[in-house]
């Protein structure tokens, strides 16, 4: 079963400027455990990133983690007219629509823990978890953020829980192809910036799939019942932990030491590079 791992840097360009290119060492980290991970359960990993991106996982001699290839010429090409401050997650939607089904979508910062293909037999959607309507997260329609003259499909229903897509699979074409073109749409010309800078994303990702997804009358499957919480030996994300990482220099070094320890005890044969032991001062 086939995953993508994506990386777009045009968001840190945005924000830092004129800087070299570089992502945390806990992301670095974590990105060789979520691709080792998944080449041991599942199969094939591929990356979907930039020339900057490319670059820089070159420079620190990672590119042999991707056993299923490097594309960097899909997220080169997103439009000028995709705001990469509002949609700073816009890559997700380009690298998906540009993959043939079926494939899972996999976050860098996640790891899976087991073999997939059981429970997605004959599963056409799936989903990391749900997540509830009752957040600043999740505004209603006529807060949103939109272009001029942007009507939302009359058909979608705005009850149904938007779905994560840390980890998300897609086993049927024609959704695939009728989402992405979904949050295409909606993302093309959105210029007005939101206060809270999650809203359009998080709409245009993980509400439009569900709604589109009941539209077509098609079930989503949740691989965890309940948000992620840190209790299942099945998946690991560290989404949260990076915020603290960034604050706490104590756990910070606790988070980079435990992620070194996994992939050392897991995958004993993957030899750091020195390239990448030098940058990051490891």
């Amino acid at each position: 079963m086939r995953a993508i791992h994506i990386n777009w840097t045009k968001p840190f360009f945005c924000k830092k400027g004129d800087v070299p290119y570089k992502i945390d060492d806990f992301d670095a980290l974590t990105t060789i455990l979520s691709a080792l991970t998944w080449r041991h359960f599942n199969g094939d990993v591929k990356l979907y990133t930039d020339r900057a991106g490319y670059d820089f996982y070159a420079s620190l001699g990672l590119l042999n983690l991707w056993n299923g290839g490097i594309d960097v010429d899909v997220l080169q090409r997103i439009p000028d007219n995709i705001n990469p401050k509002i949609f700073w997650a816009a890559a997700k939607i380009f690298a998906l629509r540009a993959e043939q089904s079926p494939v899972v979508m996999l976050d860098t910062d996640l790891m899976v823990w087991k073999s997939l293909e059981e429970e997605l037999k004959g599963v056409r959607v799936a989903a990391f978890h749900s997540e509830p309507l009752e957040t600043d997260c999740y505004i209603p329609f006529e807060l949103l953020k939109k272009r001029p003259g942007y009507m939302p499909d009359p058909d979608w229903d705005w009850t149904v829980l938007p779905s994560n897509t840390a980890l998300a699979y897609f086993g049927d074409e024609e959704f695939k192809r009728s989402y992405t073109d979904a949050a295409i749409d909606f993302m093309t010309d959105n210029q007005e910036m939101p206060m809270e800078m999650v809203s359009q994303m998080v709409f245009a990702e993980q509400r439009m799939l569900s709604m589109c997804a009941k539209k077509q009358g098609i079930p989503i499957h949740l691989f965890l019942e309940l948000m992620y919480n840190g209790e299942t030996n099945d998946f690991t994300h560290i989404w949260g932990a990076k915020d603290i990482a960034r604050k706490d220099e104590d756990f910070h070094k606790e988070l980079i030491t435990s992620i070194m320890e996994a992939i050392q005890r897991e995958f004993p044969s993957y030899r750091f590079q020195q390239e990448f032991l030098d940058y990051y001062h490891l």
